[in-house]
């Protein structure tokens, strides 16, 4: 549950700098909901990384198709888990918690933060997820995708009341899991040729999708989820 001795210590430490600075206040709300901080920068690694190592005898592609296989998967697990799991009200949302107020920010107007169960973060599910890939690839790079993750996607999200710490310890937790079993060797073996074929027989078509992909995936499908929330509403 959410009122546990780590959740508590983080959002009183974090609390106390929620009427410090206006500006920070929004520079912070600005980069929690910022695509061009989160999402861009990621895939713009994991196509850095796919155009630097296109030698077949290198692990690099099918490293970067099972890390977002595993991304898919953990973000798949996570909404799974928000949907079917017991409810527990973002910290913002919390009546119980008493949240701060931001210097700078108006209340949270959005009624979907009041109705969307907060454990796990599949923004952390996602976001470590393709960081847990870029660190099998690079030792060096993937240190420091794990830190701006944290910096840049995690943190911003516990110190607006979005998540509480141990969502986003559970969303990362699954991520790496997931990116981990899509790279174990038994599991490579289901899908390495498969791929591989593919991106040999139509390498313009292979890599036209695996880009469409990732344009989702750093926009976290909102127009997507938009798309299908319209229809539901249509046939409703």
């Amino acid at each position: 549950m959410w009122n546990n001795a780590l959740n508590l210590a983080v959002i009183a430490w974090l609390g106390r700098f929620t009427m410090v600075s206006a500006h920070f206040n929004q520079f912070v709300h600005y980069i929690s909901g910022s695509n061009l901080v989160k999402g861009y920068p990621m895939m713009a690694a994991i196509w850095y990384f796919w155009c630097r190592d296109a030698d077949p005898g290198k692990p690099t592609r099918r490293i970067v198709i099972g890390t977002l296989a595993g991304c898919f998967l953990a973000v798949f697990l996570a909404r799974v888990i928000n949907n079917i799991g017991a409810f527990q009200p973002r910290p913002v949302a919390n009546n119980a918690l008493l949240f701060p107020h931001f210097a700078g920010l108006p209340d949270p107007a959005s009624q979907a933060l009041y109705i969307w169960n907060s454990f796990p973060s599949d923004h952390a599910a996602m976001y470590f997820s393709l960081a847990a890939g870029m660190f099998l690839i690079s030792r060096r790079f993937g240190v420091f995708a794990y830190l701006y993750v944290f910096l840049f996607i995690a943190l911003p999200r516990m110190y607006l009341g979005l998540h509480y710490a141990t969502d986003i310890i559970a969303g990362a937790f699954l991520g790496v899991a997931c990116v981990l079993l899509f790279n174990g060797r038994a599991v490579v073996r289901l899908y390495e040729r498969p791929y591989q074929s593919l991106l040999d027989r139509y390498p313009a078509a292979f890599q036209t999708v695996l880009f469409l992909i990732c344009i989702e995936l750093s926009m976290t499908f909102d127009d997507v989820r938009e798309l299908v929330e319209g229809i539901g509403k249509y046939l409703h």
